[in-house]
């Protein structure tokens, strides 16, 4: 949950208009100002210091509250508001609200095993058949691929840098695979942003051409493209990013595309600019405007989503979170088998639907614990499989 939506949060809680999950979703910022074991002075200060600051702000806005407020007492409203800027964490499913603080769940105590999350991740593969492993590579150039070289910066960030203004006569292409429990960042080079996810890849040129710029993706990416001109009629040069199933174009955009094999469905979902989405199969396309997500279905048709498009569930990888909006159980157990690298057997997973919100950086037993306490499903984790207990 980002600011503003927890502003509108609190006005609804304000004016008597919040539904149960929403009463709900704003008591937990209170109950964990509540708890003394959730509060660490090192980086949120003195509570009794906050508790001082909290009753000022209260004495300023308690005249005027009127009768509805008996259910929410102001004090909670100012207790929430500075949890806010303070970054709380929240996760909420199923209309329940869950403290990661509580004790140990099932999830942990029937065993000892536990997966750590997923990291910055990721294996170069150069033209000659040479790998680099970019987490363990140390900063500065990496290796020179003709007239490119291959930087990491001090962000861990990987860059091609052109030496030369010509083309090269031959096309050299370099792979990057992100594995299970990784994640990276790569800038083109033509400089444009590139945010892999977990089990992708991507395959591209280590220079351009004149006419167009073309990668291959294999999983999910969100795309920040740099606008060029072709240099010989001034026209913006095409972008062009290629699937198994689909060609997307662009002309300067952003947009995220998950094309995961064993989703089924290419989602591809536009912010900003316009694309062209072109099916392989039924040799149709579609143009996005910023809002719509098309989806390429497995006989090859696409259909574009123009309304109800939740752009905060399609970035949450990138953003560092899980976020679940009325989301099939299915669909979960294969982000948590790519984030956290362990095996799922899915064949016998229920027909649930979750929502929530989680930060990525935690282990797999919270995860699990949070859905155990929602859904009445149990959870056992052995090595690096998941197993469903009935």
């Amino acid at each position: 949950m980002n600011q503003e939506k927890f502003k509108q949060l609190v006005v609804k809680i304000s004016n008597g208009t919040a539904s149960q999950k929403e009463i709900a979703l704003y008591s937990y910022y209170y109950d964990q100002f509540q708890n003394e074991e959730a509060w660490d002075e090192t980086v949120l200060g003195k509570k009794s210091d906050m508790e001082s600051e909290i009753r000022k702000r209260i004495h300023k806005r308690t005249l005027g509250y009127g009768p509805k407020f008996v259910r929410f007492p102001v004090v909670k409203i100012a207790v929430a508001a500075m949890l806010l800027i303070m970054g709380s964490v929240l996760f909420f499913l199923m209309n329940q609200r869950v403290d990661l603080k509580q004790n140990q769940s099932l999830v942990e105590n029937q065993n000892q095993d536990d997966v750590e999350p997923g990291t910055t991740r990721a294996i170069l593969i150069l033209s000659d058949g040479r790998t680099l492993d970019l987490d363990a590579s140390q900063n500065g150039i990496l290796a020179n691929q003709g007239d490119v070289q291959v930087e990491k910066n001090e962000d861990g960030q990987v860059a091609y840098i052109t030496n030369s203004d010509k083309h090269a006569s031959a096309t050299v292409f370099n792979t990057i695979k992100i594995p299970k429990g990784g994640r990276y960042q790569l800038k083109l080079p033509d400089g444009t942003n590139v945010w892999l996810n977990s089990a992708s890849s991507l395959r591209f040129p280590v220079t351009f051409s004149e006419k167009s710029r073309v990668v291959e993706l294999d999983g999910e990416a969100y795309f920040e493209v740099a606008s060029l001109q072709d240099r010989i009629n001034s026209k913006r040069k095409p972008f062009i990013v290629k699937t198994i199933s689909q060609e997307i174009i662009v002309l300067g955009t952003q947009f995220n595309v998950n094309a995961y094999r064993d989703e089924g469905i290419t989602k591809t979902t536009l912010l900003e600019g316009k694309v062209k989405v072109f099916s392989v199969n039924q040799e149709k396309s579609e143009i996005l405007n910023p809002g719509q997500q098309s989806l390429l279905l497995p006989e090859g048709n696409i259909r574009v989503l123009e309304k109800d498009i939740d752009v905060e569930e399609v970035m949450a990888w990138k953003n560092g979170v899980f976020y679940f909006n009325n989301t099939e159980l299915s669909v979960i157990m294969r982000q948590l088998a790519r984030w956290y690298d362990v095996e799922v057997d899915i064949k016998n997973i229920p027909l649930k639907k979750f929502n929530g919100e989680l930060p990525r950086n935690v282990k797999l037993s919270q995860v699990l614990q949070m859905m155990e306490k929602t859904s009445g499903l149990k959870f056992k984790v052995e090595g690096r499989r998941i197993l469903m207990i009935k």
